[in-house]
C-alpha cells in the first residue's frame, strides 16, 4: 500500500491505459472525453510515500457451503497453484470462511477456519503443503452428501454479510488474517445472491463498503472478486439451478456484482469447467492493487509525469485514477505525480 503525503485536485475524466518507464519518456495511449460539458484542463501534483506494507495483501475466500456446491468446491480445490501463481513475490495471507450465517450447526459468523492438518488459519508463501491444505479445506465436509444425511448448512447464502462479520472480528477471532494498513481482498465462490435472491433487507454493496471504511478508517483498501452466476448469464443460471439435491436453486449474483464494480474487482463464471484462468486473473488483479495508489482525479491523456526519489527502475501503467507499478518501488520511495484533468463545468 502507498501512503498519500499531499494532494490537490477536483474532477473526473474517462478511463484509459498508459505505460512508460518511471522518470522516462512518455508513451501513453488511449483517451477520449467523458460525457457532459468540461472546462479547460487543470493541472495538479500529488505526492506519495511508499510505506512498509508494500507488496502485502490479506485475502479472504468466502466459500458457499450450501448443498449444491460440491462440484464447485471441487473445481476450486484443484487450482491453488493457479491462484497464487501471480502472487509470487508478495507477502500474502489467505484465509477462508463460509456463507452460512444462520444454521445452528455450521454457522461460522464470519470467523475464519483452521486449514486442514494444522491449527493455522492463514496460508502464506512459507506454508508447507499449502496446496494440499487448500484442497482439503475448500471442499467442505458439511456440504458433501449433506442432502442424504438431511444435515445441510444454510441455503440462504450471505457472502456480503460474511465479509462484514469477518471485518468485525479483525482483532479477535480473525487476527491472524488482518494486518494493520494492509489491503484486503475477498473472493466469493457462490451460486446464489445475498440471502439467495437479494430480498429487501439483504446486505448491499454500499453497506459493505461503508462498514469497511468505518472499521479501518480508510487505512486500507477493499477489493472484491466473484466466481458466481454472472448477471445475465441465463445458461449458467439454468445449469446451476438443476445441479445438486432436488429443490436446489440458483440466482444471479447481483450484490456481489455491485460490490466488485464499486471496489474495482472482477467477476468470473462459476459455470466454467476449469477455474485456472479465472483464479489466475484474480491474482493478477490483486498484484495490481498492492502495487498501486489512487489519484484524486483521472488524468487527461498524455499528461502524466511520474518522478521517483530515489530513482528506481520500474514501469507503470494507469487505469482510470489508479497508478500501478511493476515492480512496486521499495518502502521509503517518494512518488511525485503531476497531471492534467478535466473539471466538469456543472460541478
Amino acid at each position: 500500500m502507498l501512503t498519500l503525503v499531499c494532494a490537490a485536485a477536483i474532477g473526473c475524466a474517462p478511463a484509459r491505459w498508459a505505460e512508460q518507464s518511471a522518470n522516462g519518456a512518455n508513451n501513453q495511449s488511449g483517451g477520449g472525453s467523458g460525457g457532459g460539458p468540461v472546462t479547460s484542463p487543470k493541472k495538479t501534483t500529488e505526492e506519495f510515500q511508499q510505506d512498509a506494507n508494500a507488496n502485502k495483501v490479506d485475502i479472504l475466500i468466502v466459500n458457499d457451503n450450501s448443498a449444491s456446491m460440491d462440484e464447485e468446491q471441487q473445481k476450486m480445490s484443484m487450482r491453488f497453484t493457479s491462484f497464487v501463481s501471480d502472487l509470487k513475490g508478495l507477502d500474502y495471507r489467505i484465509a477462508m470462511t463460509t456463507t452460512d450465517l444462520d444454521s445452528p450447526k455450521y454457522n461460522l459468523g464470519g470467523r475464519i477456519v483452521a486449514w486442514s492438518g494444522t491449527t493455522a488459519k492463514v496460508l502464506t508463501p512459507l506454508t508447507a503443503d499449502a496446496d494440499l491444505k487448500f484442497k482439503n479445506t475448500i471442499k467442505r465436509a458439511e456440504t458433501i452428501g449433506c442432502a442424504k444425511r438431511n444435515d445441510c448448512p444454510s441455503k440462504n447464502e450471505q457472502p456480503l454479510r460474511a465479509i462484514e462479520l469477518a471485518v468485525d472480528q479483525a482483532t479477535t477471532a480473525n487476527k491472524e488474517l488482518f494486518r494493520d494498513g494492509v489491503d484486503f481482498v475477498a473472493v466469493v465462490l457462490s451460486d446464489e445472491d445475498e440471502l439467495s435472491n437479494a430480498p429487501v433487507g439483504a446486505t448491499t454493496a454500499a453497506h459493505v463498503i461503508q462498514h469497511f471504511k468505518t472499521a479501518f478508517n480508510e487505512t486500507k483498501r477493499l477489493e472484491v472478486h466473484g466466481l458466481v452466476v454472472m448477471p445475465g448469464d441465463d445458461a449458467c443460471l439454468q445449469l446451476q439451478s438443476h445441479q445438486g439435491p432436488v429443490g436446489s436453486k440458483s440466482s444471479y449474483a447481483t450484490r456481489v456484482a455491485d460490490l466488485s464494480v464499486l471496489t474495482k474487482g472482477s467477476l468470473h463464471s462459476i459455470c466454467d469447467a476449469d477455474y485456472a484462468k479465472d483464479l489466475s486473473a484474480i491474482s493478477t488483479q490483486v498484484r495490481k492493487l498492492v502495487s498501486s495508489f489512487e489519484l484524486k482525479e483521472t488524468p487527461s491523456p498524455n499528461s502524466l509525469s511520474v518522478v521517483l526519489t530515489p530513482t528506481y527502475k520500474t514501469k507503470w501503467t494507469s487505469e482510470s485514477n489508479r497508478l500501478i507499478f511493476n515492480p512496486a518501488p521499495p518502502a521509503g520511495t517518494k512518488i511525485e505525480v503531476t497531471y492534467s484533468f478535466q473539471e466538469s463545468s456543472n460541478r
